[in-house]
């Protein structure tokens, strides 16, 4: 299948930032996506498939900052000190900033690293039991004898003598024929490729946790300056509600409902102020230090009217166009079921169900080789020597040296039931793994349905925010023009603000979604790097 970029030139034009933001750029003819250096790369990654992953040394697409240490040794401005800290010049941070000192501090990648390099040593592991084990076995005794009664040991006084055996023995032991041995082997690879997986899902794992801490906090601190900026407005409506009725143009209704919307305003933005604090926390955990003011998003990342796009195509019972669609038209390379099939066949945890799978089918193996016969080549050479023999009185000097070769078999015959219940066992973990992998397999595509008609869901509920913030801002207008020449009530202007406010929040937020459904929907498909968080941070200013 040649994968192709979807059209987002047809979409909207908060669209077509993220998706150059994302590397997908759209062409006459086929439809490629570049990186960030120019580099033309498929929609999707090359199917990788257990069978591939071997001799996996470094972890890719690892980003190390350059010359900057895991934990700055400048604090940064946190909330815990009002953005007073020693933050150099006060730059605000941004997302890949972030990711980098995670990278190196995140207690969870750190594991998951040394679990990496712990689990290369499984391989080798396995691969000795097939080379050949030489054993040295030295060894002296010196004897004590003394006769007693009519027993003469020696002809010195005291009828006693003493003497030495010294000896030494080197054994060399081949496996020729040994089922369970190799299968040990085999799942040393096994393991070891699966160690790879793992640390592969947990950088992956990493840019998600970031990301989604990042937006997050983001969309906490555009709840502050919301609600600071709705304070601000209700602040001058009830200024406005108070000289009108000192004026004698307004009840004390007008003033009073202003108030009570002041001062729930001031408990919004409290609890939003709380939230923020949290959500900084989040960052902290990640990265080990305070984290102070983020980068938001660029302002012009906004869809300026509704652009030509395929979608406009479909309709809906009644036969009007429907311009936007969580399951659009896509050109082949791009529908929800490629994306779903890159998933079955390339997530790292699809890969990892996969591999535990091959691990439990050889370990069912290694149990059948209890009952199989082994063969070793076996061959050692020794030495020995002695001024005496414990029941030879006769003193005597030997000097032997013994070389033999030998070829052993071992044959299983009666283990009381052990062999045949780990047979069972084994079997029955191996219905496990394939539960499990199944299992898997299910979740990456759904997690990947879930990615896709968020993403393009996603593109939708942004215009129709885009639309009802305009919407909204023309009704605050009009209310206050209203309220001004009597035709109108404070409370409909109130209403008309609360309603701006909200529609921007929900704004913001459906923004972010968007974007984290997007690296979501890479992610599941393995297809997301750390480029594609430098391109997200492209739109932070």
């Amino acid at each position: 299948m040649t994968p192709v970029r979807l059209r987002l030139s047809r979409l909207t034009a908060f669209g077509l930032i993220l998706g150059q933001a994302l590397g997908w750029n759209s062409w006459s003819g086929s439809v490629l996506a570049q990186s960030a250096n120019g580099a033309v790369r498929p929609a999707l990654p090359t199917p990788v498939s257990a069978s591939s992953l071997i001799g996996l040394e470094q972890p890719p697409q690892m980003v190390p900052p350059l010359s900057k240490p895991a934990v700055p040794n400048v604090s940064t401005p946190s909330n815990l000190n009002l953005n007073r800290a020693n933050d150099g010049k006060g730059q605000l941070s941004d997302l890949i900033q972030l990711y980098q000192e995670a990278a190196f501090s995140d207690p969870v990648l750190n594991a998951a690293r040394f679990n990496y390099q712990a689990s290369k040593e499984l391989y080798w592991q396995g691969f000795s039991l097939l080379m050949p084990q030489a054993v040295a076995t030295p060894g002296g005794t010196r004897y004590y004898q003394h006769g007693v009664n009519n027993t003469s040991v020696s002809s010195n006084a005291g009828n006693s003598r003493v003497f030495d055996q010294k000896s030494y023995t080197v054994t060399l032991t081949q496996p020729v024929f040994n089922i369970a041995a190799l299968e040990l082997f085999k799942q040393g690879d096994l393991n070891t490729k699966l160690a790879d997986m793992r640390f592969f899902s947990a950088q992956q794992d990493l840019i998600l946790r970031v990301s989604q801490a990042y937006f997050d906090a983001l969309t906490s601190q555009d709840n502050v300056a919301l609600y600071q900026n709705k304070k601000s407005l209700i602040k001058q409506q009830l200024d406005a509600a108070q000289a009108k009725f000192d004026a004698g143009l307004a009840t004390i209704v007008d003033v009073n409902t202003a108030q009570a919307a002041l001062d729930l305003a001031n408990s919004q933005e409290i609890t939003a102020q709380a939230d923020l604090i949290v959500k900084r926390g989040a960052l902290e955990q990640l990265v080990g230090r305070p984290v102070g003011a983020i980068k938001p998003l660029v302002k012009n990342a906004k869809i300026e009217g509704v652009l030509k796009d395929p979608r406009s195509k479909s309709k809906d019972s009644k036969g009007n166009p429907i311009a936007e669609s969580v399951n659009p038209l896509l050109p082949p390379g791009q529908t929800l079921d490629d994306w779903i099939q890159q998933a079955e066949n390339a997530n790292f945890n699809v890969l990892g169900g996969q591999l535990s799978l091959n691990l439990a089918e050889s370990t069912y193996r290694g149990a059948q080789a209890l009952n199989y016969p082994t063969i070793n080549l076996v061959g050692t050479s020794g030495y020995n020597t002695s001024n005496g023999t414990p029941n030879s009185y006769t003193p005597s000097n030997t000097n032997v040296y013994n070389n033999t070769v030998a070829l052993q078999m071992t044959i299983p015959l009666v283990s009381g039931g052990y062999a045949s219940s780990v047979i069972r066992q084994n079997a029955a973990l191996v219905d496990v793994a394939k539960a499990n992998y199944d299992n898997l397999r299910r979740t990456a595509a759904q997690n990947t349905r879930t990615a896709f008609t968020g993403f393009y869901g996603g593109l939708a509920s942004v215009k129709a925010y885009e639309a009802a913030e305009r919407s909204s801002s023309s009704a605050l207008e009009s209310s206050k023009l209203g309220f001004e020449v009597g035709t109108l009530i404070n409370l409909d202007v109130l209403i008309a603000l609360d309603t701006l406010i909200n529609t921007q929040s929900l704004l913001h937020q459906a923004r972010y979604n968007t974007i984290l459904n997007a690296i979501k929907l890479k992610a599941h498909a393995a297809a997301l790097t750390d480029e594609d968080l430098i391109a997200i941070n492209s739109l932070l200013r």
